[in-house]
């Protein structure tokens, strides 16, 4: 069971998931992680250890074959993603999900779908938003497709919090973005955190990850190899992590 820095109630949490994709063939196997309020907690690495298929299970996209997904203590296993979303759940894929033929306005008020009713409710959103994230203030009236990566990932960070969600479950924010742009992208995160939200990060940037996260999960073949806060791991934790992962791998 993943252990708590603090003591702090998870908002989010997975006891003992075990899932995949065909029947059979676990690719998470017997995992259990926490998404607290008011913290990061990193999910590192490598490809096709099972990270990004566990964010899928925690909000809905995969069953869990096994064990618990629990939102404030409450089961929700089986809640599907649009039902996670209403809980104040939001998750920003990996790959782009942009809608590029669609203005950067229209994507954001498609974030927030659930006040459709309310014309003012949302407008205040859209402006909170731009507020937030000046560069699609700029952009306001262009199609999203005409961004570049890094302002496409402000973008749908920003169309994740339209709707002010309490948990955050993120997948390689800064895939394929230079680094200066990938700096402003953790920078975002942090005060994502910082606004009280659970962050559930996963990475393979282990050096960058490492510098904003307050608790590590390293995962490897589908299980958790090794967990703590980051000061916890003592000396130089990205080496460490490296190290571990390593030599996992040759087992």
């Amino acid at each position: 069971m993943a252990t708590q820095v603090d003591g702090t109630a998870p908002a989010l949490a997975a006891r003992k998931l075990v899932a995949g994709y065909l029947p059979g063939i676990s690719i998470v196997q017997g995992v259990s992680v926490e998404a607290v309020r008011g913290q990061i907690r990193c999910v590192l690495g490598p490809n096709g250890t099972g990270k990004s298929t566990l964010l899928k299970v925690l909000f809905g996209f995969l069953p869990a074959w096994e064990g618990e997904v629990l939102l404030d203590g409450r089961s929700f296993n089986g809640t599907p993603p649009h039902e996670m979303g209403r809980h104040g759940v939001a998750y920003l894929p990996q790959r782009p999900s942009v809608f590029p033929y669609l203005s950067v306005e229209v994507n954001l008020r498609l974030g927030a779908w659930q006040y459709k009713a309310h014309r003012s409710r949302v407008d205040a959103l859209v402006q909170r938003a731009c507020d937030q994230f000046p560069v699609l203030r700029e952009k306001r009236r262009h199609p999203a497709g005409t961004l570049s990566g890094g302002q496409q990932r402000q973008l749908e960070i920003a169309r994740s919090l339209m709707h002010d969600p309490a948990v955050f479950l993120i997948d390689e924010p800064t895939a394929g973005i230079e680094p200066r742009v990938a700096a402003q992208i953790y920078g975002i995160i942090t005060e994502i955190a910082g606004q009280g939200k659970a962050v559930l990060l996963v990475d393979q940037n282990i050096k960058r990850a490492l510098e904003i996260a307050d608790y590590v999960y390293v995962m490897r073949t589908g299980t958790i190899l090794a967990e703590g806060s980051r000061e916890s791991f003592g000396g130089d934790t990205e080496a460490l992590v490296a190290r571990w992962l390593y030599e996992s791998g040759k087992t």
